[in-house]
């Protein structure tokens, strides 16, 4: 396998790992460990970790290296905040189709929380035309992955919004979808304390951070 193919290899299925939660809150990344686990020596996997970490994957830390983020409540009130102003221009301008009977799409069947609302938001940023747009918003998606399993934790509404959403994509009904992705995430800075509050017990001890 050449070092290209290695690098890019050793990225995604290292970014896979990290977005899917498989590393606690704060906990520390060093690549002599994660070669181990990755199949490959110490350098791709720097570079991996630097590459996510310009991604804002993951987070330099210190100057000590990297680690899994650790959100604080007004980073995500941020991060909600950023996210849906994106997806509300990208959705700007955008004409209504009120000729679709059976539906605009289908959005992999009804997917649940989250997976269908990360779905529905890459659909959304797949849509627009601007291609800085595009990457921004997955970018923004993908940052936020690890926090949407919290989110059902302290607010049992969110599976009916995700519902409303999509119902408002497939029938092409962009002013409607605009205004609930604005409610949306306004709700969700509305309740980023307690999603803190979840990563917070889910994190290791700063003094104590664990090593991967």
């Amino acid at each position: 396998m050449s070092p290209g193919t290695t690098m890019e290899r050793v990225y995604l299925d290292l970014k896979a790992r990290i977005l899917s939660g498989t590393y606690p809150p704060g906990t520390r990344l060093e690549a002599a460990q994660l070669a181990k686990s990755l199949a490959a020596s110490a350098t791709p996997v720097r570079d991996a970790l630097y590459r996510l970490s310009g991604e804002r994957i993951i987070e330099s830390w210190h100057q000590e290296g990297f680690r899994q983020p650790l959100l604080n409540e007004a980073d995500l009130v941020e991060l909600y905040w950023w996210t849906g102003a994106l997806l509300s221009l990208a959705l700007k301008g955008r004409t209504p189709r009120p000729d679709l009977p059976g539906g605009l799409i289908s959005l992999a069947n009804h997917q649940a929380y989250p997976e269908g609302l990360n779905g529905l938001f890459r659909t959304i940023a797949i849509g627009s035309s601007n291609g800085e747009l595009r990457a921004t918003i997955i970018n923004c998606v993908e940052r936020s992955m690890t926090i949407r399993t919290l989110e059902v934790r302290v607010d049992g509404s969110v599976g009916d919004a995700l519902t409303a959403m999509a119902d408002d994509y497939r029938f092409g009904r962009w002013s409607a979808l605009r205004s609930k992705i604005t409610r949306f995430h306004r709700r969700r800075a509305s309740y980023a304390g307690r999603v803190a509050a979840e990563i917070r017990r889910r994190s290791e001890p700063l003094d104590n951070i664990r090593r991967i």
